[in-house]
């Protein structure tokens, strides 16, 4: 018994399209290619907002620097929202001062002794879940984990 039609106007029924097994096969690989593109589009979105808030860090230190230069000292105050010093950053840099980071979340300034015991300060994001870890531990791990400049250097980031 042949498997093709003697007329090819009009094949037969095992000549006709595709499996349902065959259709089943390229949509499990379709589905594994997305989901993979999927997780690959988040992670460079996190990479791109880390990299947003490490260069508003970088560009919030140097305002601060120069704060401190113009004035001799560092703005006051504990642990707080760098909303809440902004103003007087933007007399001395004169420029935008970025207060939250890349995933929209508050940088908050806080005055730091040094461990060489001189005045500094340290700059913090908590990153894409916006919480705190509590403890610098100088390392980085992921995009929940804190960053944290100190006196102008990052001493807890992933670069």
């Amino acid at each position: 018994m042949s498997l093709t039609s003697p007329n090819p106007r009009h094949p037969s029924r095992r000549e006709a399209g595709f499996s349902m097994v065959e259709l089943m096969i390229v949509l499990v690989f379709i589905g594994i290619i997305a989901s993979i593109a999927i997780t690959t589009a988040f992670y460079a979105f996190d990479a791109s907002r880390l990299g947003k808030t490490m260069g508003n860090m970088r560009g919030l230190a140097d305002a601060i620097l120069k704060y401190q230069s113009d004035n001799s000292s560092l703005p006051g105050g504990g642990l707080q929202p760098v909303s809440a010093i902004a103003p007087l950053l933007h007399q001395s840099a004169g420029n935008i001062i970025p207060v939250t980071d890349g995933w929209e979340h508050n940088l908050y300034y806080q005055p730091w002794t040094s461990a060489g015991g001189g005045a500094s300060f340290r700059l913090y994001s908590y990153g894409k879940d916006g919480a705190s870890d509590g403890i610098v531990t100088g390392t980085w791990v992921d995009f929940t984990s804190d960053i944290v400049v100190e006196g102008g250097s990052f001493i807890q980031s992933k670069w």
